[in-house]
Formats: C-alpha cells, structure tokens, sequence
C-alpha cells in the first residue's frame, strides 16, 4: 500500500500510488486511506494531472501516532484504463446494495476482493483474482468491492488493510486474506475450502 522512507532524527514520509478517473482528476474527488486500523479522509482538488503529488502534512501522526507525512503520487487514467483496472474478467463489481444478494444470498462459495484503485498491492492481486475466476469457473463466485465508495460493508467486514479477501460458503464468511499473497497460495486457500 504505502512505501515508507524514514532517516533517523527525521519525520517518516510514506508515499502511496493513487489511481483517479479523467473525471476525478478534473473536478476533484475524496477518498478514504486505511492505515494501521484508521481511515484518513483526503481530498484531492480539482485539476489534477498524472505525476502530482497531494502531500498530507503530519497525516501519519493520526494514523501511526508519529510526526511524518503522506505524499499521494497521482495517476490519471483513461476511460479505458480505468474500467480495465475496475473489474477483472470473470469478476462481478458489488456495492453495499448488493452485496446481500450477491454474496450472502450466492448458492455458489464466493471470494470477495475489498480493494481501492489507490492501493497497489490490490492492483498486483487483480489478475491472480482473474486468474482463478477463470480456473474455479462454475465452482466459486468471484466479486470485487471498492471500500472507498462502500464503507457499510467495508466498516461490517472490518477491512482496515487491503487487499483483503473474503471467503464465504452459505452466506458465512469461513476464511480469510489480508495482503497480497502469490497465486499458488490463493490456490491453495481456495482447494482447501470448505464447500
């Protein structure tokens, strides 16, 4: 998520990648930044091009309890871009609203992915998520919530660090995974599911 350079006597300075539609670049737009367990509110202002930097002053003394700040590094993407980072193929993209339906309600076993285009770690786990919704075709239900733009279910399911995976079988959840972890790991989890 956040890559962190601290020199000793220094305040810390974490910098994190934050990927925003051409529309959020250009009218601006607010997201929530988990760290350590706290969700830091940011405002990016309008008018936002692909290499600024949003510096959040101090930002690490409410999340990490030191001084220090964050720099968001940010990345606009086309319209294109955009949606082909947004739901990998064989990925259904769920809300707070469907959630119920869609993964308590799932006659299949469901993984949910909780990520934020923001976060690099989601954006590396994407194609392994892919990648199994391919191979666990008919099988398992793949979904992907955004917890920036739903927080009901992020705040119910406690996703603080992300990417978090979610595994549920009959509307429970009966596994999960905190961070990024390589496919034959997420492999495993899934052949040792209960279903």
């Amino acid at each position: 998520m956040g890559v962190e350079n601290s020199q000793p006597g220094k305040a810390a300075i974490v910098n994190y990648e934050l990927d925003l539609t051409e529309e959020e670049a250009e009218r601006g737009t607010s997201r929530v930044l988990p760290r350590n367990g706290k969700r830091l509110q940011v405002t990016i202002p309008a008018g936002m091009k692909t290499g600024n930097t949003v510096k959040l002053t101090n930002a690490l003394q409410v999340t990490d309890g030191q001084a220090g700040d964050i720099l968001i590094q940010i990345r606009v993407k086309s319209g294109e871009e955009a949606t082909a980072t947004a739901a990998p193929a064989g990925v259904l993209v769920i809300t707070d609203a469907t959630f119920p339906v869609e993964v308590l309600g799932a006659e299949l076993p469901v993984v949910v992915d909780f990520w934020a285009p923001w976060c690099g770690p989601c954006r590396a786990m994407s194609p392994m998520v892919e990648e199994c919704a391919k191979l666990y075709a008919g099988r398992f239900k793949f979904c992907k919530i955004n917890v920036d733009e739903n927080p009901q279910m992020a705040s119910q399911y406690q996703a603080m660090s992300i990417p978090m995976l979610l595994f549920f079988n009959n509307g429970r959840v009966v596994d999960k995974s905190v961070g990024a972890i390589p496919l034959a790991q997420l492999r495993m989890k899934m052949d040792e599911l209960p279903v």
